[in-house]
């Protein structure tokens, strides 16, 4: 809520919303250019703004309006800018009238708030001149002390037509108030000064209260009864002052929409009376309120002793009650024993007759089963005998066939076999004809392979003879000679391995020199 009005410089045109919001009181902004090298120039949404050529006042080209449109202006010159943004928004002002007199000469203080905005929307039929009007020759100073001076007046004028006690009547009725301000505004601009506060509420009004009185919505126990004469003089102080705010509306609107300036709304906050006659006035409402109270008491006691003697002629009724209840209860309870006894033997006997009659039920079910049970099993067997045999029959059947047809196809298969194999001869046959030299060459190849492995072993073996003589008898020299020389160089002689190879020496010399001996005598 503001104090006072205002108006300032601003660096550049995208600050003016931010400014608008977060200073109160705020109204004019004159921004400055935010360059001189771009030739456009751009207007925030929520303002009024006036453009200026060198200084002079420039209406747009194409509505040829004061107030310029928001958004973006392209090609413009740098001489052409946003001179004066004007909020749209309302603005509420605080102005508190001190020191007013009443009727009986009370000093009051009385805190009034009133909501205006600036006129100026077309798309409201207003004339975008007033815009101007505001910002040349009104200006926000100017508004601010008409504004003070006005409701100033307005409410001297109005708190010394009320003595103290009817001071309290003044408030805000936001029907009327909303209903006469716009009557007022559309009076306004049609350039009629006749501003007609009464309406037809003010007897749908005293039609309630008179309602009220006569439907019983009085409480006397909560006023008490010497409230009589303080609710007419509330009633006639709240007749005296209910419509003040509208008509401090009307009054103003008359006086400042010629200006540019709408009064939406004005609201008396509070009404500060002296404190030692506010002191009187809740001490008064404080008795008022304590015989109330005493009152409510009283009657509350009365009240809780005649409950205590409803409770207690309840208790002694439903005791009473009670009592007969429990006799008659017990009576009853007799009656339905003897009626429960009569039940449960006649229950017994039935009991017995139906297990009787379901014992003779369950044997005839029983014999009837096993009849049925054998016949069954009659037909089952015959059943089974008969299956057997279709089965062994069609199994007999099936056999035959199986086995003319296996004897068939093993017979096909040996000639088809047979036929094979005598092709399978003619082609072996005739490959073993072509590949004869090959298998040959092949044998004879594999054969020295495995010479050639024999002497490659035997070229390991470091006990291996070699001599050139196919004689036995040289070979068998060789070989003892051979034991001989290995037995001496080991010096681990072996007695029966050198006693064999020299017996075999010998044997071979003897059988060696025996025919040259023969050979020799004979000569």
């Amino acid at each position: 809520m503001a104090t006072s009005l205002i108006s300032e410089d601003c660096g550049k045109v995208s600050e003016a919303n931010h400014l608008f919001a977060t200073k109160k009181g705020l109204l004019v902004l004159r921004p400055g250019r935010d360059c001189c090298c771009f030739p456009y120039f751009t207007i925030p949404s929520g303002c009024y703004a006036l453009v200026t050529s060198h200084g002079a006042d420039v209406d747009h080209e194409s509505t040829g309006s004061a107030v310029w449109p928001a958004g973006i202006h392209f090609l413009q010159p740098p001489w052409v800018a946003v001179s004066h943004l004007v909020t749209k928004q309302s603005v509420v002002l605080d102005l508190p009238v001190k020191a007013c007199k009443t009727k009986d000469n009370v000093t009051v203080t009385i805190d009034v708030a009133l909501v205006f905005r600036i006129m100026g929307d077309v798309a409201l039929g207003e004339d975008p001149e007033l815009v101007r009007h505001f910002v040349h020759e009104l200006k926000p100073r100017g508004l601010e002390q008409q504004l003070r001076d006005a409701q100033e007046e307005a409410v001297r004028g109005l708190a010394r037509g009320l003595k103290h006690t009817e001071i309290y009547g003044l408030r805000t009725g936001a029907k009327k108030d909303h209903a006469l301000g716009e009557r007022v505004k559309e009076n306004i601009l049609k350039g009629s000064d006749n501003i007609d506060v009464k309406d037809g509420e003010d007897d749908h009004d005293e039609q309630d209260d008179e309602k009220s009185e006569e439907g019983g919505y009085r409480d006397e126990i909560l006023e008490g009864s010497s409230d009589v004469m303080d609710r007419s003089a509330a009633k006639r102080a709240f007749a005296k002052g209910c419509d003040s705010a509208a008509v401090m509306r009307a009054q103003l609107n008359k006086q400042f929409i010629p200006q540019g300036v709408e009064i939406q709304s004005v609201m008396i906050k509070s009404i500060t009376l002296p404190e030692d006659i506010t002191s009187q006035m809740n001490e008064k409402t404080m008795i008022i309120s304590q015989n109330a109270q005493q009152k409510m008491y009283h009657e509350n006691e009365m009240q809780t002793n005649r409950m205590e003697q409803e409770v207690q002629t309840l208790q002694q009724s439903f005791y009473e009650q009670r009592q007969e209840e429990i006799t008659s209860g017990a009576e009853r309870i007799n009656e339905e024993r003897v009626k429960l006894n009569d039940a449960v033997a006649q229950a017994i006997k039935s009991e017995a007759n139906i297990r009787e009659e379901t014992a003779i039920k369950i044997e005839n079910i029983k014999a009837e089963t096993a009849f049925k049970k054998q016949e069954i099993k009659d037909r089952m067997h015959a059943e089974v005998l008969s299956i057997e045999t279709e089965a062994q029959k069609e199994a007999a059947e099936l056999l035959a066939n199986t086995r003319l047809e296996t004897e068939t196809a093993l017979s096909k298969a040996k000639i088809q076999a047979s036929k094979n194999a005598a092709k399978i001869q003619m082609v072996i046959s005739n490959a073993e004809g072509k590949i004869a030299p090959w298998l040959k060459q092949k044998n004879e190849f594999e054969s020295q392979l495995r010479e050639l492995e024999v002497f490659d072993e035997l070229s390991l073996n470091k006990d291996l003879i070699i001599n050139a003589s196919k004689d036995d008898g040289v070979n068998l020299v060789v070989v003892a000679d051979a034991i001989l020389q290995h037995e001496a160089n080991e010096n681990n002689s072996s007695e029966r391995s050198e006693l064999m190879a020299e017996l075999a020496l010998t044997s071979q010399g003897s059988s060696g020199f025996m025919p040259m001996l023969a050979s020799a005598s004979s000569r």
